[in-house]
């Protein structure tokens, strides 16, 4: 397996500085590094980063598999003071909307010091994805409950192409553990195979009462780079592609955005806001809006 490495930078007034010391370690002290598909701890708590320069640290670990990703919290001290900071970064092969290898490729970077920050732009721009579509667009590993307000025979969840509903309950005074599971084809019938995450109530309509409907599902596109599973859809080239050239114009504006290094409170995803997506990204994600019913 490939190696991932954590790399951080610290700057005081513009100018790299030494912090007085930095491990990896969660608010918990549970992990350094975790996986985030199973939670299993990657790098202990407290392992000690690694001086590469003037403000400058690192720590690498092996995957333990491909195509994952991970979340780390980082620990430092400065000035008698002690901060964290929690992050994510991506398996070489890994990704959500793109994978970090294919935006690396795109850039030209074969090494491994701006894997930190690629990481980051990935993971943030799906947070961005999803809100101009206005819907999950990559699948959790395992089910989701969500809870719906019905306005009619027709209800559209927030997470598709549907891959599988493992139940459907309505409850309307919310004890949904008595509710009994409606039943495919039956009570309810999914539209076009689950494509537009649709779902139809045969011959009655969804409870209005807020909330009053929960479903146990998993929905969305495969993430690029993973090999869809069963009655999974592969993520459309389209997104990809759109993710890959986003990605390539947030890191090249990186220093614009306060990317390069690690502030105190410890925000950059948010500065993204700033910025607007090309043309050509705005009129691909159109096409994936969610529609309204």
């Amino acid at each position: 397996m490939s190696q991932i490495t954590i790399r951080e930078q610290f700057t005081i007034d513009g100018a790299l500085t030494d912090v007085t010391a930095i491990v990896l370690s969660d608010p918990t002290s549970t992990f350094g590094v975790k996986r985030n598909d199973t939670g299993a701890v990657v790098v202990a708590d407290g392992t000690a980063m690694t001086k590469v320069s003037t403000g400058v640290y690192s720590y690498s670990f092996d995957e333990p598999a491909a195509g994952l990703t991970y979340t780390y919290w980082v620990e430092w001290q400065y000035g008698g003071e002690t901060y964290r900071y929690e992050g994510t970064i991506l398996g070489a092969a890994g990704g959500r909307l793109c994978t970090l290898t294919d935006v690396k490729d795109r850039l030209g970077i074969e090494n491994t010091d701006y894997d930190t920050v690629l990481s980051r732009i990935i993971a943030g721009l799906e947070f961005m994805f999803n809100t101009y579509t206005q819907r999950n667009l990559i699948v959790t590993a395992s089910d989701i409950t969500e809870y719906y307000t019905g306005s009619g025979a027709y209800l559209q969840l927030r997470r598709y192409p549907i891959v599988a509903i493992t139940s459907i309950k309505s409850a309307i005074d919310y004890d949904f553990d008595s509710a009994d599971a409606l039943t495919a084809d039956t009570d309810y019938r999914l539209i076009n195979n689950g494509l537009s995450g649709i779902i139809y109530r045969i011959c009655a309509c969804w409870p209005f009462t807020p909330d009053a409907t929960q479903v146990v599902y998993r929905g969305g596109y495969t993430a690029a780079g993973a090999v869809p599973g069963d009655g999974e859809t592969a993520l459309p080239d389209d997104i990809r592609e759109a993710s890959i050239e986003q990605a390539c114009l947030f890191f090249k504006r990186k220093d614009d955005l306060g990317l390069s290094a690690v502030s105190f409170e410890g925000g950059s995803i948010q500065k993204f806001s700033s910025m607007d997506f090309l043309p050509f990204v705005k009129q691909t994600l159109e096409s994936y809006r969610s529609i309204s019913l």
